[in-house]
């Protein structure tokens, strides 16, 4: 059978979308309900984490949630000092942050679908506005701190170091192609994943003894991904809060 009518077939089936939402209009904006719903459950799961381990926190026996905590932040704090020093250690409450809430975020697919017409529950980070949002933020507070950091002119005079003729191309890196490429890679391979799922549940019930050991695998696949993807994010946040900051040499 040819490739093509194998793919027409897949996407024959009403539970693989690609780039559907359950959407409504506000206002005569168009809200992506399921985004917002999932993004939602991501942002509650890390408050209850964090409140968790401020109330069971203790210096004798720490327990499991306690311990992970403490290994994220320990890591995260040594990559801040490394690259920006000890007097920028309020970077790491917002790189962990953004790591266990994308982590979080990611793995979300891995839940059944409930009201959503696919079989799982899709993921906000697969949502390109989410990733947008995050990456604006990152910017907004890269931004900032290389303002805070420099001075107003000093930020802006960064731009046209030596050789000058590359003002226009620093200028262009730093508003659009570092936040697009922050945002695009964790899109492309939260999306890519869930597309995957979507496309091995779609296999017919006489191929369940295929999809279903092949459907765990992935799963379990596509959760390492969401993990280092969140990582990447947290860490490349790092790393463009140290350009905005550090003196061009």
């Amino acid at each position: 059978m040819e490739a093509s009518v194998l793919t027409e077939r897949f996407l024959a089936f009403p539970h693989i979308p690609v780039g559907q939402h359950v959407t409504t209009k506000i206002a005569g904006l168009t809200l992506d309900i399921d985004t917002i719903w999932t993004t939602g459950i991501a942002c509650a799961v890390v408050l209850v984490l964090g409140f968790y381990v401020r109330r069971k926190a203790t210096a004798s026996t720490p327990n499991k949630v306690q311990l992970f905590w403490e290994f994220v932040i320990g890591a995260a704090g040594e990559q801040v000092e490394n690259s920006l020093g000890k007097r920028y250690r309020h970077v790491v409450p917002i790189a962990v942050t953004l790591f266990v809430l994308i982590l979080v975020a990611n793995w979300v697919e891995l839940l059944p679908g409930f009201y959503h017409s696919t079989d799982y529950l899709p993921s906000p980070s697969a949502d390109v506005n989410t990733v947008y949002a995050l990456a604006v933020c990152v910017l907004v507070m890269t931004t900032a701190s290389g303002i805070r950091a420099k001075g107003s002119a000093g930020y802006v005079k960064s731009f046209f170091g030596k050789p000058r003729f590359l003002a226009p191309i620093r200028i262009l890196e730093t508003f659009v192609t570092n936040p697009l490429s922050l945002a695009l890679r964790l899109f492309g391979n939260i999306f890519a994943g869930g597309i995957m799922i979507a496309l091995l549940l779609a296999i017919p019930w006489y191929g369940a003894f295929f999809s279903v050991p092949v459907t765990v695998a992935w799963k379990l696949f596509d959760m390492f991904i969401g993990l280092l993807q969140a990582f990447i994010f947290a860490l490349l946040t790092v790393l463009y809060w140290q350009f905005a900051v550090e003196e061009a040499h």
